[in-house]
């Protein structure tokens, strides 16, 4: 490793890997008749972003074997309307993996919806409960986004046979100093959390934190997950640190077009980092892969 070429942890391959495993978990339990599927809720809008999103969802289930059942909700749907379709889905017998598709209509609160789902069945991870459960150490679905996060250090800094509340060989992460920049309640936090499971010193921080840099800068593994572009650069970056970026931010170049960028100055961070995690191509197809693990944990229960 030279301190000018970190090495890249591709997203797409580790995702890739991952399908594999879910592919055959799948076919496991299709062997012992027992049935793997998710079920969507999508409520239609003037904005194609969510149908073309479900579209692609539909087909990367099928290449793992998993069916894929969509259900649609005519624009205008009321709160009463959406949370009728989520208890009923999340009550059935013949369901055990629900989600949202978001967003949904001006006005309606997506926690208010998403704490419909049986926690069993929230394979994206963001009822309350199964939030809280993260705390405790407890077997629960965690959210995808901080699974995926997690999973990407274990990539680095593993091996590890547990994400959390199991026993693993060794500590991942002991005596290491992880800094998470951004704490949202399904994502900064989660990934906070389940960094402290494997033994880490963790500091949260957000955009506002004082003297955030010089904290950034203590960091052996930095999670960058503020939303903010470019937010991390080079001098707020140890050498040798292992950075992962899950901002997904859309910008205007000075030539008019528009391009997907992360919270972290990719080139700059490059030069100093020992892994780096690209945007796009990093954090995001690991998160599809690790609602998809949900999804067949979810029928493994």
């Amino acid at each position: 490793m030279t301190p000018t070429s970190a090495r890249i942890i591709d997203g797409n391959a580790l995702a890739a890997t991952l399908r594999e495993q879910i592919a055959a978990r799948t076919a496991a339990l299709k062997q012992r008749d027992k049935p793997v599927a998710l079920d969507a809720v999508l409520v239609e809008s003037g904005d194609n972003g969510a149908r073309v999103y479900a579209e692609n969802q539909a087909k990367t289930c099928e290449k793992v074997g998993i069916a894929y059942r969509l259900h649609r909700l005519p624009e205008g749907s009321s709160f009463d309307d959406i949370a009728a379709k989520v208890s009923a889905l999340s009550a059935s017998h013949e369901c055990h993996a629900v989600m949202v598709h978001v967003p949904l209509p001006a006005g309606i609160d997506p926690y208010r919806v998403q704490r419909l789902i049986h926690v069993d069945k929230d394979v994206e991870g963001v009822n309350p409960a199964n939030i809280g459960n993260i705390v405790y150490g407890r077997s629960s679905l965690a959210p995808c986004t901080a699974l995926a996060v997690v999973k990407m250090v274990e990539s680095v800094h593993g091996p590890t046979n547990h994400i959390f509340g199991e026993p693993a060989p060794g500590p991942l992460l002991r005596g290491k100093v992880a800094v998470v920049v951004g704490a949202s309640d399904v994502v900064g936090k989660p990934i906070a959390v389940m960094l402290m499971r494997h033994e880490a010193t963790v500091i949260s921080c957000n955009k506002w934190t004082p003297e955030m840099p010089a904290y950034a800068r203590s960091a052996d593994v930095l999670v960058a997950a503020a939303g903010v572009p470019g937010l991390i650069t080079q001098e707020m970056v140890k050498h040798g640190a292992t950075v992962i970026d899950v901002g997904v931010n859309r910008i205007t170049t000075v030539e008019g077009k528009t391009k997907t960028v992360g919270d972290v100055a990719f080139e700059q961070v490059s030069k100093v980092a020992a892994h780096i995690s690209p945007v796009p191509g990093g954090v995001g197809p690991v998160t599809v892969a690790m609602l998809l693990l949900n999804v067949v944990q979810s029928a493994e229960r």
